[in-house]
């Protein structure tokens, strides 16, 4: 792929230290692991994998991901967000972890950077995804009632049939006609070397019961068009960049269980690649910093909206990755892990905020 930056560090190197800063503060929140140590996901490979995409970036990954969205996006121009992972049996709507974080920096790029937003999923997982939507437009519709003069276009939802040839054609035909100035893929399973699609723990996915929304990733490329990809284990679309130093961290160098030689780890790169303990909190992340550096709080996620946003994909039929659980649990982590990250994360960045407002 032709990505936009030559250089991994382009986007890092032009926070001030400030900045860097916030963005070192952000990562160590987002990439603080707290899975069950046994019986989900696996356990210890959270810090590694961040670390690989850090030594990648060459500085913190939530501020290498907002300064690029930053530099690319402008008023009135269109980000797609593409989110949903899983398949039947265990997830056959798709998972909580990702359309909720999706949401979230969905919210912060509408209103700070008066961007039109369209969500790309699968058909499976377009009940959770359109649920996370509603809330969101919903809050967005009264913040703009509160806020008048700010641009607020509401989100909108498109579709991937299953299989390569559908999806190409829909991939090209999202690019072509909607033209973003950037794709960002939140927990959205990418293909390997053999291009077949897995979970972490090595299960493989039928490539003919896949949407092939990773697609948007080459055809965006190919556009000059920027990629930001968020992920919490190697198989989601953007750890492709890294592919071979992500698979050393993985244990068993991260082995597919159904024997194909490259493994878990997926071939489809991104400008940016954010590793995160739960894809939601990159994405969340990535709001935060985006807070920073338009040094505007109202751009921050809250423990509120947080919990809402769980408790509606979940009655949309979302189940937990961890568990296949229907149940207010993310990765294995009950929502008041999720609740408690999201107000450290919210007061982080707002100390980061005021004391910029000061200097």
């Amino acid at each position: 792929m032709n990505h936009i930056s030559t250089s991994p560090q382009h986007w890092a190197n032009t926070l001030t230290a400030e900045q860097v800063e916030s963005g070192n503060r952000i990562d160590r929140l987002m990439s603080l692991e707290i899975r069950p140590l046994s019986g989900g996901l696996p356990p210890g490979i959270v810090v590694p994998m961040y670390e690989v995409c850090r030594a990648h970036h060459g500085g913190p990954l939530s501020m290498a991901a907002a300064a690029a969205l930053k530099d690319r996006v402008t008023t009135g121009s269109t980000v797609i967000i593409a989110t949903g992972a899983g398949v039947a049996p265990k997830l056959p709507l798709g998972e909580t972890d990702g359309p909720v974080g999706a949401a979230a920096l969905a919210a912060a790029i509408v209103k700070g950077m008066g961007a039109r937003v369209v969500f790309a999923t699968e058909d499976a997982h377009l009940a959770p995804v359109l649920a996370a939507v509603e809330l969101i437009n919903a809050k967005l519709a009264d913040w703009a009632e509160r806020n008048p003069g700010r641009i607020v276009t509401p989100i909108t939802v498109e579709t991937f049939p299953l299989g390569l040839n559908l999806g190409q054609t829909r991939s090209r035909q999202l690019i072509e006609e909607l033209n973003p100035s950037a794709v960002i893929f939140v927990e959205r399973d990418g293909p390997n070397v053999e291009g077949q699609f897995h979970g972490v723990r090595g299960d493989c996915r039928d490539p003919l019961n896949v949407g092939y929304v990773y697609l948007l990733a080459y055809h965006a490329a190919e556009a000059g068009i920027l990629t930001v990809g968020i992920g919490d284990g190697g198989n989601e679309v953007g750890f492709g960049a890294v592919r071979e130093s992500i698979r050393d961290v993985l244990p068993l160098r991260g082995r597919s269980l159904a024997g194909h030689e490259s493994g878990v780890v997926t071939v489809v790169a991104t400008d940016v690649t954010v590793s995160a303990a739960v894809s939601n909190w990159g994405a969340v992340s990535v709001a935060a910093a985006l807070s920073v550096l338009l040094a505007d709080s109202d751009l921050l996620h809250d423990a509120d909206t947080e919990h809402e946003l769980i408790a509606v994909t979940v009655a949309a039929g979302a189940r937990d990755g961890a568990t296949s659980k229907r149940s207010m649990v993310v990765d294995g982590i009950g929502f008041e892990g999720h609740l408690a990250f999201v107000s450290l994360l919210r007061a982080v960045a707002e100390i980061s905020i005021r004391t910029a407002a000061k200097q």
